[in-house]
C-alpha cells in the first residue's frame, strides 16, 4: 500500500505541478503581451503600398503644376527687383560723382553744374564763367575765396564750386581739358 501511496502522491504532485504551471502561464501571457503592445510590427502587401506609391506621386504632381502656375503668373520684375536695379544704378552714378574725372570741353559749350560740383581748369585763358541770370551769386573759387560773376576769364588751377544747381558753370571760349566731380550737363 505505501508503493500504492507513492505513486499516487507522485500522480498528485505531478498534476498540481502541471496546473500550478499553467496558471503561472495564464498570468505570464497577458503581461508579455501588455510589454509588447506598442511593438507588434505591421506587415503591409505590394498592392498597398503600390497605391501608397501612386497616392504621393499624384500630391507631388498637383503641388508641382500649383508651384508652376503661381511662378508663371508673378511678374517678370517684381518691386524688390525694380528699387535693386534703381539702387544700383544711382550708386553707379554717385560713384562716378566722388571722383575727379577729365573731360574736354569743346569751344562754344557750356557746362553747368548740379549742386556741390567741383571743377579744376586746367587750361589757361581757355574758359569764362557761366551765371544764369535767375543764379544768386557767381561760382566759388576756393583757393582765392571770392566768387567769380559771369563772363569773368577762369585762372587754370583753381578749385571752383558750384554751391546749388541754379545754372552755374563754365563756358569754354577754346577747347579746354576740365576736371570735374560731381554730376553736370554739358550744352
Amino acid at each position: 500500500m505505501k508503493v500504492l501511496m507513492n505513486k499516487l502522491n507522485k500522480k498528485y504532485v505531478f498534476v498540481v505541478l502541471v496546473i500550478l504551471c499553467g496558471f503561472a502561464l495564464l498570468q505570464f501571457v497577458p503581461a508579455v503581451k501588455a510589454a509588447t503592445a506598442g511593438t507588434n510590427p505591421t506587415i503591409y502587401d505590394s498592392t498597398y503600398i503600390d497605391k501608397l506609391e501612386t497616392d504621393i506621386k499624384g500630391l507631388i504632381q498637383t503641388s508641382n503644376d500649383e508651384l508652376k502656375k503661381q511662378i508663371i503668373a508673378m511678374p517678370v520684375q517684381t518691386d524688390l527687383e525694380k528699387r535693386l536695379t534703381d539702387t544700383q544704378a544711382e550708386l553707379a552714378t554717385l560713384k562716378d560723382s566722388i571722383i575727379f574725372k577729365i573731360i574736354k570741353l569743346p569751344a562754344g559749350k557750356t557746362l553747368i553744374g548740379d549742386a556741390s560740383t567741383e571743377i579744376i581748369v586746367r587750361n589757361k585763358n581757355r574758359v569764362t564763367a557761366y551765371v544764369e541770370k535767375t543764379a544768386t551769386g557767381g561760382i566759388s573759387n576756393l583757393i582765392s575765396g571770392k566768387d567769380i560773376p559771369n563772363g569773368v576769364i577762369i585762372p587754370d588751377n583753381q578749385l571752383l564750386l558750384v554751391p546749388k544747381a541754379d545754372g552755374r558753370g563754365i563756358t569754354a571760349t577754346k577747347d579746354a581739358y576740365i576736371m570735374i566731380k560731381g554730376t553736370y550737363t554739358i550744352k
